[in-house]
C-alpha cells in the first residue's frame, strides 16, 4: 500500500514539476500543436488510438508541431493519462533548425519506432507489453489523455535549455 502511494506521488510530482528538469530560456515559446489525422479531435480518443486490450489498434496520434524556436535540437513528447496519473511513455524527435515538423503515428507497446523517432522513456502503464508508448487504455472509463511537448537545446555543459513548450488534449476514453 505504502509503495503504491509513493509511486503515485512520484509520478504526480514528475509531471507537476516537469519543467524543473530544464534550464529555462529567457523567453519560452508556446508551441502550436495540432492533429494531422482528422479522427483525433481532442474530445474522444478514436478507435484507432485505443489500446488493443480495449479492441483498438494502439496507434499514437500523428501531430503537427509549429512555432519551434530557431535553436531547438530536439522535441520531447510525453504522454499521460491525467485521470489516473499514469505515464504512457515519451519519445524524442530531432528537429535541428526546423520551424515545424510532422510527427508520424506509430504503434504502441514496442520500441520499433518510425525513422527519426526515438524512445525517451518507456511507459509505466501497469498493463500491456513494454514500449516507448502505451495507447489510451481506459476501456470507456472516460479517462483524460494528453501530450506535453517541450523544445530543447542541448548545451555544451550538458544542460538542457527549455526553448518552448505546449500541450494538446488527446481526448477521453
Amino acid at each position: 500500500m505504502k509503495k503504491g502511494i509513493f509511486i503515485t506521488l512520484a509520478i504526480v510530482c514528475f509531471f507537476a514539476c516537469s519543467d524543473s528538469r530544464y534550464k529555462h530560456a529567457e523567453n519560452v515559446a508556446e508551441l502550436a500543436i495540432s492533429f494531422i489525422d482528422q479522427n483525433w479531435d481532442g474530445k474522444d480518443v478514436p478507435t484507432s488510438g485505443q489500446c488493443k486490450g480495449c479492441a483498438g489498434k494502439g496507434l499514437s496520434p500523428a501531430l503537427l508541431v509549429k512555432n519551434i524556436p530557431k535553436n531547438t535540437d530536439v522535441l520531447i513528447i510525453e504522454f499521460i493519462d491525467k485521470t489516473m496519473n499514469i505515464f504512457h511513455g515519451s519519445i524524442r524527435v530531432q528537429v535541428s533548425g526546423k520551424a515545424e515538423i510532422a510527427i508520424p503515428s506509430f504503434q504502441d507497446q514496442t520500441f520499433n519506432l518510425p525513422q527519426g523517432v526515438e524512445t525517451e522513456s518507456e511507459h509505466t502503464a501497469p498493463i500491456g507489453a513494454s514500449g516507448a508508448y502505451m495507447a489510451p487504455c481506459g476501456c470507456g472509463l472516460r479517462n483524460k489523455y494528453e501530450a506535453t511537448i517541450v523544445a530543447i537545446k542541448n548545451e555544451n555543459s550538458g544542460e538542457k535549455l527549455l526553448l518552448g513548450k505546449g500541450k494538446i488534449i488527446l481526448g477521453r476514453f
